[in-house]
C-alpha cells in the first residue's frame, strides 16, 4: 500500500522554501510570531480536545465542509485502497480523518469490502 500524504497548501509551500518560513505579499517573508510555536498549538490542541470531550463536538472544519468533501472525492476517484496508511500533516483539527474512518467502517460494514482495521 502507497502512503497518502495530506497537507495543506500552505505547509507544502511553507517546506519548499529554503528558510522553511511563510512568505507574505510580493514573497517577502513574516516575521515571527506565536502561530509558528509548538507551545501555541499545544495549547489550542489542548483546548479543542477538552471542548470535543466536554461537547462530543468536532469543532470547526478548519478549511471547510467543501474541502473536505473534494478531497474525500478525489480519494474515491483515485481508487486509493481501503488499507492506504494516511499521514496528515497541517490539514486542521482532524475532522477529515475522523470522516474517512466513517466511511471506511460503514464500507466494512454493508459491504464484503474487506477491513482488518476496525
Amino acid at each position: 500500500a502507497r502512503l497518502l500524504v495530506l497537507r495543506s497548501a500552505r505547509a507544502a509551500a511553507a517546506a519548499a522554501r529554503p528558510e522553511g518560513g511563510m512568505a507574505g505579499v510580493g514573497g517577502a517573508a513574516f516575521g515571527p510570531s506565536a502561530l509558528g510555536t509548538k507551545p501555541h498549538w499545544d495549547a489550542a490542541y489542548e483546548r479543542e480536545l477538552r471542548f470535543f470531550q466536554d461537547t462530543g463536538d468536532a469543532g470547526e472544519i478548519w478549511f471547510g465542509e467543501e474541502s473536505m468533501v473534494r478531497v474525500i472525492r478525489w480519494l474515491e476517484k483515485q481508487k486509493v485502497s481501503h488499507d492506504s496508511p494516511v499521514l496528515d500533516i497541517g490539514t486542521g483539527n482532524g475532522v477529515l480523518l475522523v470522516e474517512l474512518v466513517g466511511i471506511l467502517q460503514s464500507l466494512c460494514s454493508s459491504s464484503s469490502v474487506r477491513c482488518g482495521c476496525f
